[in-house]
């Protein structure tokens, strides 16, 4: 005969017990870098080490050029002077030529007097050759 309805659904059974763990599946791929990550604090500084051994001498460089010339120094002390040389020879003798007679003073002269008689004084010495003019 014909097939009935279909009846009402039924309560939900009780939750079964957990199956075993599955098989681990294959490895994605990598992902890309991350950012570079802030610089972490500066480390303590290290002992000192020990000296090293003495290097072998290099070999002697050219010679350089020349110095500039100081300045000239300070004029020197006068020497000590020299031991007097030998007498020249006589020169030929003078001629004196008769001068101008120069007045006597009185007692008492008077000043402009006494400047006239050393102006003829001197008058007469420069004709006698004995003064430069």
């Amino acid at each position: 005969g014909p097939t009935g309805l279909t009846g009402p659904m039924g309560p939900t059974g009780p939750t079964g017990a957990t199956g075993g763990a599955g098989a681990v599946g294959a490895t994605g791929p990598t992902g890309a870098t991350g950012a570079t990550g802030p610089t972490g604090p500066t480390g303590p500084t290290g002992p000192v080490g020990d000296i090293g051994a003495t290097g072998a001498t290099g070999a002697t460089g050219p010679t350089g050029p020349a110095g500039l010339t100081g300045a000239t120094g300070a004029t020197g002390a006068t020497g000590a002077t020299g031991p007097t040389g030998p007498t020249g020879p006589t020169g030929p003798e003078a001629t004196i030529t008769p001068a101008a007679a120069v007045p006597d003073v009185d007692d008492t002269p008077t000043p402009d007097e006494v400047g006239e008689t050393l102006n003829q004084l001197l008058a007469s010495l420069r004709a006698a050759g004995f003064l430069a003019t």
